[in-house]
């Protein structure tokens, strides 16, 4: 599980990325997150103790989809994902790098 390597702060900030998409991706939640809102529900209630060793899985696809969006689909300010996530941006990045170079990604599509 590629999720070990992060420290408690920073799963923290993951949970938080997950659970803020319901609100803002109201009426395309499917088909930007690639899973339901109720899979990322259960994601959110098994925390930290999810399975995203399998790309497809609904535990991957909620990690890397909500970081993706957060950092690259949608325009968020530092205060705006500070609010959202209780880090900034850079942070956020560096938090969805490690991540993904733990699973052996080399790249996460965000600059």
């Amino acid at each position: 599980m590629s999720i070990e390597v992060l420290s408690a702060e920073e799963k923290e900030a993951v949970w938080r990325a997950i659970a803020a998409m319901p609100a803002i991706l109201t009426f395309e939640y499917e088909a930007r997150m690639g899973i339901t809102q109720e899979a990322a529900l259960a994601i959110l209630d098994d925390w930290p103790k999810v399975d995203d060793f399998v790309d497809e899985s609904d535990a991957c696809l909620a990690i890397n989809n909500s970081l993706n969006d957060l950092l690259h689909g949608i325009t968020l300010t530092d205060t705006q994902c500070k609010e959202l996530t209780g880090v900034y941006r850079e942070e956020l990045l560096r938090i969805y790098r490690k991540w993904a170079t733990a699973r052996g990604w080399e790249s996460t599509g965000v600059r």
